[in-house]
C-alpha cells in the first residue's frame, strides 16, 4: 500500500501521485549558435542565455547538431560535441573546420531546466518530497507541465496537436520499440518524422512506419487553468497566480538519464553507426526527449576527384530500454568524406521520464 496525494488529470488516463518527485520543466530559450569560435578539435563558444539556471538540471535538446559549408570541392563540416550550462552562460563545444556567421550554418539548440527540488520539511500545507516548491514559482517561463499523453503511430510524419500549448517550444518524451527506423523532431514543422531510403541520392527519404509510440509532451511558459470539472487541486503563489493545476499531470522525474557518449569519426566501416545506450537511475520504462544529438551521412556517394555524401541530422532509435542516435533528416548539404567526419554524436546526459508514471 502506498501513501501520498493522487490526482486524475483532465485526460482521465491514470491517477498520478503528485506528492513525490513532482517537477516542472522551465524553458530557457531557443538559440541559433553560429560557429564563430575558430577552428579546432574542441572549440568553445560561450552564449548568454535569457534566463539564469537556478542550480537545477539543464536539458539541452538540439534540432541541429551539425553545420556545413555549402558548395565547393571540399564541403566542410562542424559538429557539436558537448554543451555545458553554468549560471547565465551556455558553453557550446564543437569540432570545427570553418567559421561563419550567416546563412543556415548554425547549431539550433533549445534549452530547458528541471529546477531543484525542496525537501518538503520546511513547507506549510501539503508536504511534497523531492519535488519543486510550486509556491515559490513566480516567472511564467518557469512553468512547464505535461499537456499531452497518448500512444501514437508515425508513418512518415505525426503532427503535434494544436491543442498543445506553445507546441513550438515543447519537449516530446517518447518510448517505442523499433531498431531500424529513426524518429526525428522537426520543431519548425511541429512534427515527429520518420526516415528511410538511406542509399538514395538525397541521403534519406521521409517515410517508414513506427507504431505504438508512447508520447508525453511537456509544454512550457503558460499559466495552467483550473480543472475542467471545477474539482481538483490548484496551487497558487503569493501573487495569486496558479502554479499548479490538476488539469495537467506534473513532470515526474526520479533522476533517470541516458549517458550518451560523444564521438567524432571518419569514413571507417560505413557512414552510419548504431550504438545502444541504456538508461541509468531510478527508471523502469525510460522515455527519451526526442532531439538531434549528432549527425551521420547517407550511403550514396558522388564520383570524381572529390566524392561527397549527404549529411543527415540524427534522429533516435529505441529498442527495449536502450536508445541510439541514427541518421534521419537531410541537412541540405554534403560532406567531402575523404577529409571530414561522416558521423558524430554529442556527449551528454539526457534526463528521462518513466512511462510507468503516465501509462
Amino acid at each position: 500500500m502506498s501513501f501520498g496525494l493522487t490526482i486524475l488529470p483532465d485526460d482521465n488516463r491514470k491517477y498520478i501521485d503528485i506528492s513525490t518527485s513532482s517537477r516542472v520543466l522551465s524553458s530557457l530559450g531557443r538559440y541559433s549558435v553560429y560557429p564563430t569560435g575558430g577552428i579546432g578539435d574542441n572549440v568553445r563558444q560561450d552564449v548568454g542565455i535569457t534566463s539564469k539556471v537556478t542550480g537545477g538540471v539543464a536539458v539541452a535538446i538540439p534540432t541541429r547538431a551539425v553545420t556545413l559549408a555549402l558548395g565547393g570541392n571540399f564541403p566542410r563540416v562542424n559538429v557539436l560535441t558537448g554543451i555545458n550550462v553554468s549560471g547565465s552562460t551556455m558553453s557550446v563545444y564543437g569540432k570545427q573546420s570553418f567559421t561563419g556567421s550567416s546563412g543556415p550554418n548554425y547549431y539550433d539548440i533549445s534549452l530547458f531546466e528541471i529546477p531543484n527540488a525542496n525537501s518538503g520539511l520546511e513547507a506549510y500545507g501539503i508536504a511534497m518530497y523531492d519535488s519543486v516548491n510550486f509556491l515559490a514559482l513566480t516567472d511564467v517561463s518557469q512553468f512547464g507541465y505535461v499537456t499531452y499523453v497518448n500512444t501514437i503511430d508515425i508513418n512518415g510524419a505525426w503532427s503535434i496537436p494544436d491543442s498543445v500549448p506553445n507546441k513550438g517550444s515543447c519537449v516530446v518524451f517518447a518510448r517505442w520499440n523499433n531498431g531500424a527506423t529513426p524518429i526525428y523532431h522537426d520543431r519548425d514543422a511541429g512534427q515527429l518524422q520518420t526516415f528511410t531510403g538511406f542509399s538514395s541520392a538525397s541521403g534519406s527519404v521521409q517515410g517508414g512506419f513506427v507504431g505504438g509510440v508512447q508520447v508525453v509532451i511537456v509544454s512550457t511558459g503558460f499559466v495552467p487553468s483550473p480543472p475542467a470539472s471545477g474539482y481538483g487541486i490548484v496551487i497558487r503563489n503569493a501573487s495569486g497566480v496558479i502554479t499548479y493545476s490538476s488539469k495537467y499531470a506534473p513532470v515526474i522525474w526520479r533522476g533517470g538519464y541516458f549517458g550518451v557518449p560523444g564521438y567524432v569519426e571518419n569514413d571507417t566501416g560505413g557512414a552510419s553507426k548504431i550504438q545502444w545506450i541504456g538508461s541509468s537511475g531510478n527508471v523502469s520504462q525510460p522515455m527519451v526527449p526526442i532531439g538531434s544529438y549528432g549527425f551521420q551521412c547517407g550511403d550514396y556517394s558522388t564520383t570524381g576527384t572529390y566524392p561527397q555524401k549527404v549529411a543527415l541530422y540524427s534522429g533516435l532509435l529505441m529498442s527495449g530500454n536502450s536508445i541510439s542516435t541514427y541518421r534521419a533528416k537531410s541537412a541540405g548539404a554534403s560532406v567531402y568524406y575523404y577529409q571530414y567526419p561522416v558521423r558524430a554524436q554529442m556527449g551528454y546526459n539526457l534526463p528521462c521520464l518513466d512511462a510507468s508514471d503516465y501509462f
